[in-house]
């Protein structure tokens, strides 16, 4: 299946919203949008504090494939990436005035993925993160849209600016993908049990599927809440760059609070949800034995990004986590033997 019928596919059958919406034009399509920014690395890395925004321009490709402009305001976020990465993870403010008309309409706020280093291989790391996303949101319906971009990036010195050729992800900002499912969202730590099951199921076998343990919903760890009118506690899952799927060269096996998990790599998978009826459990295995194939063609939206041969290595890694739910010993012992207690 070609990249271009997978991205509309993704677009307009598995990102569901709630209620009418007019397009969203940066979502909309997949093609990687070119941008290019200016920046003080050092100066944009103090930036963390709630009021720190530095104010700035975006330069990119319109509608029209003109070079164009939008005043942005700047802040670094996050936690690891931001002390321990070369390049922070950004936050993108857009004022909703200047927006209007260009591809930025409707969004106010965005998060931008960079990569960690500037070393050979940087960028199919980031592509890879990407493709995460994209198979969360085939998954499940509740799951941040996302875009690839191109960066062209200026980082500014004291003596001489340095330019750098990077892939990044926009991602939408919280509030604006909880609008669209009719939520709100919550700061407050919940317990498993209050989750909506089949939601929940769908986000652990997502975090089995790329081997991910990096995540707490209850902490609210790379999982922000949301809470439906309808009464539906929901978690969204984001950051992906811990995963076995990614396999980053500075990934590491992350603690269960004190707890040193039972693998010795980021590329064995370990199921960590919590247990649920066993109903829910088998409809959610036959509904993602149903996707199979889908998500096994979700790769191919990385061609051109990634060479043949690490799409390969991507869907058979991919395909092992179907190898365990088509089997029924595999299952049990992989899954429901490993399911944490909800009490």
């Amino acid at each position: 299946m070609k990249a271009a019928a997978i991205a509309g596919m993704v677009l307009t059958v598995f990102v569901p919203g709630f209620g009418q919406e007019s397009p969203d034009l940066l979502f909309h399509t997949q093609t990687p949008l070119d941008i290019s920014i200016h920046l003080s690395i050092k100066q944009i890395k103090k930036s963390n504090g709630d009021s720190s925004w530095i104010s700035d321009k975006l330069y990119y490709h319109n509608i029209t494939g003109q070079n164009d402009s939008i005043k942005v305001d700047l802040k670094s976020r996050g936690h690891f990436r931001l002390n321990d990465c070369y390049y922070p993870p950004l936050w993108i403010k857009i004022d909703k005035e200047a927006a209007k008309g260009t591809v930025f309409d409707g969004n106010k706020k965005l998060k931008l993925v960079l990569p960690c280093y500037n070393h050979k291989g940087h960028d199919a790391l980031v592509s890879k993160e990407y493709l995460c996303y994209k198979l969360c949101e085939m998954i499940t319906p509740y799951a941040f849209r996302t875009r690839l971009v191109n960066v062209d990036l200026t980082e500014q010195r004291e003596k001489q600016n340095k330019n750098f050729k990077l892939k990044g992800i926009l991602i939408e900002d919280l509030d604006k993908a909880a609008k669209r499912f009719d939520a709100k969202v919550e700061k407050l730590n919940i317990t498993p049990r209050a989750l909506q099951d089949t939601s929940a199921l769908r986000f652990y076998m997502f975090q089995l599927l790329i081997a991910n343990t990096d995540w707490s919903t209850t902490a609210q760890h790379n999982a922000k809440l949301i809470h439906q009118r309808s009464g539906n506690y929901i978690s969204l899952a984001y950051d992906f760059d811990m995963s076995g799927l990614v396999n980053a060269p500075y990934s590491f096996v992350a603690l269960a609070g004190e707890t040193v998990l039972p693998i010795e790599n980021v590329k064995e998978r370990l199921y960590r949800g919590y247990c649920r009826a066993p109903g829910v459990t088998e409809f959610v295995r036959n509904e993602l034995l149903a996707k199979e194939k889908m998500l096994l063609s979700i790769p191919d939206l990385l061609k051109g990004e990634l060479d043949d041969r690490e799409i390969k290595d991507v869907k058979a890694y991919l395909g092992d986590f179907f190898d365990i739910l088509r089997d029924d010993f595999l299952f049990r012992n992989n899954i429901l033997d490993k399911c944490r207690a909800l009490d």
